[in-house]
């Protein structure tokens, strides 16, 4: 969101919208307008000094494990981006969905007051500091540009900071990589790499899937082995787990959210026979067709890792299967039955979509 307004446009803009002129915001970009808003509604008040919440755990270590996951998948993104445009007076970092800063990069001796809080451990919400990228691109799911003026906070009209949203195995956004720094850079470039960083973060979200095929798919099969690629996981009966945004997009699978209930012959429907069959076997890259003129290479990159070795057990009569598995089972069935629409299951179970959808992914 690159901006064209004047410097002292958005500090009038920032001042009338202070005393309730709401009709000020229009010199700003629609996400920043409702970022302002949030703010404002927050109790933030534009003048003040933004607000750092003490540190989550003295920074030292993250107690979610799923901070911890998506840390670990980011953090060799965030090195190579600092490798390239990182220095004295810049930070970058990635951000969890509810703003705590979970991974970060930045310089030994950085001493600016403005750049010194932004820590592993601490929540950089609108709550507490207004408008900033990350909180645009958690809010909204947009790569988002905020510099100078355009933050809430006058504190911050020297600062740029350029974020790009992360998506989970659902497609839901779970965290923004940023950087944030005092002057400018080149928006359109940081972005190209800011958003083939949070690629590469999400794929490495699905090589955690241990009981999956994982597939790689793209038009173009130079783009196979990148963070271009799109990735699904595929269950040992055909039933597809999880698409990457790339997949969803080539695929046209539901751009955001959990998939609906998809089998591999529904998905490429357009296939040969042949060309079916080789989907889960492994091999090198092969064209898919998807149909009237259209087509995709496929990759079968990883089968299902074998289970750790157990003691076997002696079969469970009907009545000794946990509950758990039970609903599981009875869920199965009445998505098979409904054929796949889960609104109906649902009603036939007596339970909500939300749920049903659980059961189904366990």
């Amino acid at each position: 969101m690159a901006t064209t307004v004047g410097q002292q446009q958005l500090v009038a803009a920032r001042a009338a919208f202070a005393e309730g002129d709401v009709q000020s915001l229009a010199v700003l970009p629609l996400p920043l307008q409702h970022s302002w808003q949030r703010s404002r509604a927050a109790g933030v008040q534009p003048g003040q000094e933004p607000y750092y919440p003490p540190l989550q755990g003295n920074g030292l270590r993250l107690r979610d494990p799923e901070d911890r996951r998506l840390a670990r998948c980011v953090q060799p993104e965030l090195e190579q981006l600092w490798a390239a445009f990182g220095g004295r007076g810049w930070t970058m970092f990635c951000a969890n969905r509810e703003g705590l800063v979970i991974a970060q990069q930045a310089h030994g001796l950085e001493d600016a007051p403005l750049l010194r809080p932004i820590q592993v451990g601490r929540r950089l919400g609108e709550a507490e500091i207004g408008t900033t990228a990350p909180a645009v691109s958690l809010a909204d799911d947009v790569p988002a540009l905020v510099r100078g003026n355009e933050h809430y906070l006058q504190r911050f009209a020297p600062v740029f900071c350029l974020s790009e949203p992360l998506h989970d195995l659902d497609g839901q956004v779970c965290g923004a990589i940023d950087i944030t720094g005092l002057g400018e850079r080149d928006p359109a470039l940081l972005q190209g790499y800011f958003r083939q960083a949070a690629l590469a973060s999400e794929n490495r979200l699905f090589q955690g899937l241990s009981d999956v095929h994982l597939l790689a798919v793209q038009h173009d099969p130079r783009w196979l082995a990148t963070p271009l690629q799109g990735l699904l996981a595929v269950q040992d009966d055909g039933q597809l787990r999880a698409a990457n945004r790339v997949a969803r997009r080539l695929l046209g699978l539901p751009r955001r959210g959990p998939l609906p209930l998809l089998s591999m012959d529904t998905v490429f429907a357009g296939a040969s026979a042949a060309q079916r069959r080789r989907l889960l076997q492994p091999g090198p890259a092969h064209r898919v067709r998807l149909g009237e003129g259209s087509a995709v290479y496929l990759q079968h990159l990883r089968a299902p890792r074998a289970p750790r070795t157990r003691v076997a057990a002696a079969p469970m009569a009907v009545a000794d299967v946990p509950l758990r598995q039970q609903q599981r089972e009875a869920a199965r069935r009445a998505a098979q039955a409904a054929e796949g629409n889960l609104s109906l299951a649902a009603r036939q179970l007596g339970i909500s979509r939300t749920t049903l959808y659980k059961l189904l992914r366990d």
